[in-house]
């Protein structure tokens, strides 16, 4: 048998790896595939592991659409979206989540790359290539579980619960307050958590917006420098606070923000430096 030229040889384990991370990326997601990349690296490992990354970026760009289309520094616009930040801007894992975020309600949004209209079915399918735990898959107009709906049924469940309780009570009452105000709470709570189940994230994975601005420390890092790609690590990255700032708050679009602009490095550098300090 002919040895296979090592030219070809090198094409065909190409070929094969794509491959592999192809369907590693539609199965996982290449937030999935990274963070597993860095599990075995010291905290103090940079080029061994910045090497490492920019190999997984630049297969990444070959078979992830949004991957390339934010390497490129595309552009998104969505004009249905009223806030400053998602309804036009450079193409990134962060402002991709807010525009299908906003859009939940509106599966017929009209949304531009590059100046080409982009379904946003095959936009949800490029972005889950790259973040778990997404789904922001279209919701219902006639879901029980917006905010107003769960409102009005926490009024019903208390009204109900305080009616029930007063009648029993000596000498009987209409109203309960007590009990209609637990009546309510127990609704409205039990209504959210079903929500959670039926359309939200899975609270106890990695939220969405956190694996989005991981990911884009990757690509962003990849354009200025690959060899800092050592620094996108989620030991480094920023703890938001709960209470502090949320995904409405403005703590996460500054620090997506940041990301795209080049001056998160600094952050990064920081955090590194703290990060050790505390390991030494």
């Amino acid at each position: 048998m002919t040895a296979l030229p090592p030219e070809k040889l090198e094409s065909l384990e190409r070929a094969m790896r794509l491959s592999n991370l192809r369907h590693d990326l539609e199965e996982r997601s290449f937030y999935a595939a990274a963070t597993a990349g860095e599990a075995g690296a010291a905290l103090g490992e940079t080029v061994g592991l910045a090497e490492a990354k920019r190999r997984l970026v630049e297969d990444a760009l070959v078979v992830a659409p949004l991957a390339s289309h934010i390497v490129r520094g595309s552009r998104i616009a969505c004009e249905m979206i009223d806030d400053a930040y998602s309804c036009e801007g450079a193409v990134s894992c962060f402002r991709v989540h807010e525009v299908l975020r906003k859009t939940r309600r509106h599966p017929e949004a009209r949304i531009l790359v590059n100046g080409s209209h982009l379904a946003r079915e095959e936009l949800l399918a490029q972005y889950k290539m790259l973040v778990p735990n997404t789904n922001l898959e279209p919701l219902s107009r006639l879901t029980m579980y917006t905010l107003p709906r769960i409102l009005l049924a926490a009024a019903a469940g208390g009204i109900i619960a305080g009616a029930w309780v007063g009648k029993g009570e000596t000498p009987p009452v209409a109203m309960d307050f007590g009990a209609a105000l637990i009546g309510a709470g127990l609704v409205a709570a039990g209504m959210s958590l079903l929500g959670q189940f039926a359309h939200s994230r899975n609270i106890f994975k990695t939220a969405p917006w956190n694996a989005a601005l991981y990911n884009d420390l990757h690509f962003f890092l990849y354009r200025q420098d690959p060899t800092l790609l050592y620094l996108a690590r989620r030991e480094f990255m920023e703890r938001n606070h709960f209470i502090k700032g949320g995904l409405k708050g403005r703590r996460y679009h500054e620090r997506a923000a940041a990301i795209e602009n080049g001056t998160y490095t600094d952050v990064l550098r920081r955090q590194r430096d703290q990060v050790l300090g505390r390991a030494a």
